[in-house]
């Protein structure tokens, strides 16, 4: 059970609620952004940069939701590793990848791109800062664009995953 409560949408003042909904009253919201209402003037800052990092950053989103489930992993984030495997799959990663980042990933299902993403990632949520090493590896592969939203992408999720553990988000419907 949470540890607080998640809020219902006749409590939210209309502008969080209608970003929470898109507008559609029908619709729910996701739990996190229900737990997330309580902070009123932070919340649509917290769904702008998350949608930002979703639907508009040059960053590839396959490579994009491997770190998401990576983090998920390393955080043992249920909620988020449930919201993001949906999302992988919709953007094309096989499987075999969500299989193994539900473990230790198997480094023969990834390719050398894919290794130094994850490892850069696993680097950065360990020890804050990746090694040189790590951080010249991925320069082979990303742009300087592409850099800096993987590093964003890191940070954001890893908040989510300490937000969601911290608050107890229950996965909708369960």
């Amino acid at each position: 059970m949470a540890r607080l409560p998640v809020l219902s949408l006749e409590e939210m003042p209309d502008k969080t609620r209608n970003m929470i909904t898109g507008g559609k009253s029908q619709l729910s919201g996701l739990n996190i952004n229900r737990m997330m209402a309580h902070a009123e003037n932070s919340v649509r800052h917290f769904m702008r940069l998350g949608n930002s990092l979703l639907t508009q950053a040059k960053l590839d989103p396959r490579l994009r939701e491997l770190v998401i489930l990576r983090i998920a992993k390393l955080c043992s984030s249920k909620y988020e590793w449930h919201q993001h495997v949906i999302i992988a799959r919709q953007v094309g990663v096989p499987e075999e990848q969500i299989s193994s980042l539900s473990q230790d990933p198997d480094p023969s299902v990834f390719n050398p791109q894919e290794l130094a993403i994850l490892r850069y990632t696993e680097e950065v949520i360990t020890n804050v800062k990746s090694s040189a090493e790590a951080f010249e590896k991925l320069s082979e592969f990303l742009s300087h664009q592409e850099i800096v939203e993987l590093t964003l992408t890191i940070g954001f999720y890893n908040m989510v995953a300490q937000f969601l553990e911290n608050t107890e988000v229950e996965i909708e419907g369960m």
